[in-house]
């Protein structure tokens, strides 16, 4: 199965043409120029590819996978950090240029945090009207393993780029969910009352809902994606088999028409009203534990495989097959309603068998505009067809093969 190359309506195919980068993470300064298809950044670990990537990702994105704050992101000692994104193509005439500004520790006066597209200051939330991109990092290969807050970034990654208002929904519901712990906190210390609570319930009641129905979506837009995109990687033997995407929600008894949803989508409303419900059900706990117990922050995402769940019954080596069709999809849908999005491997190949590395090399023609790092260039050989380029990284400095 070849990923449909399916942009907005209207809209013409885009490509990244040039990254700059200034006093980002290692770089003091450096420049790649992508091909149209494939571009391989090939280096020993800890010269500085993931942090290309990440350039990439946090100028689109808004947000870094590895960053606690801002600041990390700048260049040690420096005041503050750019990243330029030169695009071609596209709804803009003559292409777009993206442009991140971040502060460091001790940034100069009037430097803060900035967003532009073409000058204009814009809000991260509108940026995926602009570009989008899909991160493969060696850790997602743990994602069905690992913590279900990476799930949940998984599907928050799919839906902050799909929507302007569920991007300013999951920021929104954060600074909810920090507001009400800091009042659970005080009640627990007996500064404050269990009243004071009202209105912060009816935030993460309203919001809370609207992410949750946000996930929901996009989980139903990927499922019918999953299986194809799995028998395109899968080794003979795993081929056919059933999975399926489960979200696991937190409600528990307050949401009595979850049975339903395979014949309907829930509503805002209804899934709003099963959070009050589950938030005066655990209002005594709450207080005791100074923690909100309730809200998209509890959810999780199970993967099945024949029924089974994957995390408990699945080899390492079907987890990483599904997990990359997970990938895959993420991709495809991204592509389906708004620009395609840029691919970016990160050293992905060294966590994959043979065989399933031969298998996503395979597919690396089709997913668009790819850029791909690695410690070992013989396993993307297979991939280079004469357009491809190689860079390496010298000094901190990006330089093309000749």
């Amino acid at each position: 199965m070849a990923l449909r190359a399916a942009p907005r309506a209207g809209s013409a195919a885009q490509t990244l043409s040039r990254v700059t980068l200034t006093d980002f993470r290692s770089y003091e300064a450096a420049e790649l120029v992508p091909e149209p298809g494939l571009t391989i950044v090939a280096a020993p670990n800890g010269t500085g590819k993931t942090n290309l990537l990440e350039a990439i990702h946090v100028a689109i994105t808004g947000r870094s996978h590895r960053a606690a704050v801002d600041a990390d992101l700048v260049r040690h000692g420096r005041q503050f950090g750019r990243v330029r994104l030169d695009l071609v193509g596209g709804t803009a005439a003559g292409g777009s240029t993206v442009e991140l500004v971040v502060p460091g520790v001790e940034p100069p006066a009037g430097i803060r945090k900035r967003l532009t597209v073409n000058g204009a200051a814009r809000r991260v939330a509108s940026l995926a009207e602009v570009a989008r991109t899909v991160l493969f990092r060696p850790e997602e290969m743990l994602l069905l393993v690992g913590s279900p807050s990476e799930r949940r970034r998984f599907l928050d990654g799919i839906v902050a780029q799909r929507d302007r208002r569920s991007a300013r929904d999951l920021v929104d519901v954060g600074r909810v969910l920090a507001q009400r712990n800091a009042l659970l906190r005080a009640i627990r210390a007996e500064e404050a009352s269990l009243d004071a609570l009202a209105f912060w319930d009816e935030q993460l009641a309203t919001i809370g809902a609207r992410v949750m129905r946000a996930r929901l979506d996009a989980l139903a837009e990927l499922a019918p994606r999953i299986g194809p995109l799995h028998d395109v990687v899968a080794v003979p033997d795993e081929r056919g088999a059933s999975v399926r995407l489960v979200y696991l929600d937190a409600l528990k008894d307050s949401w009595p028409e979850r049975s339903q949803t395979a014949e309907r989508p829930p509503t805002d409303e209804e899934l709003a009203a099963a959070y009050r419900r589950r938030i005066a059900d655990v209002r005594q706990k709450e207080a005791w534990n100074g923690v909100s117990l309730v809200g998209p922050q509890r959810d999780d995402l199970r993967a099945e495989l024949g029924g089974r769940d994957v995390a408990a019954h699945a080899s390492r080596g079907q987890q990483r097959t599904i997990i990359l069709a997970m990938k895959l999809a993420e991709t495809d849908l991204l592509g389906a309603d708004g620009p395609r999005p840029f691919v970016l491997l990160d050293d992905v190949f060294s966590e994959l068998d043979p065989d399933r590395a031969a298998r996503l090399s395979s597919m690396l023609r089709d997913l668009g505009q790819v850029i791909v790092t690695t410690a070992e260039p013989a396993a993307v050989a297979s991939t280079r067809a004469e357009s491809a380029a190689v860079w390496h990284i010298v000094d901190g400095r990006l330089e093309r093969s000749a």
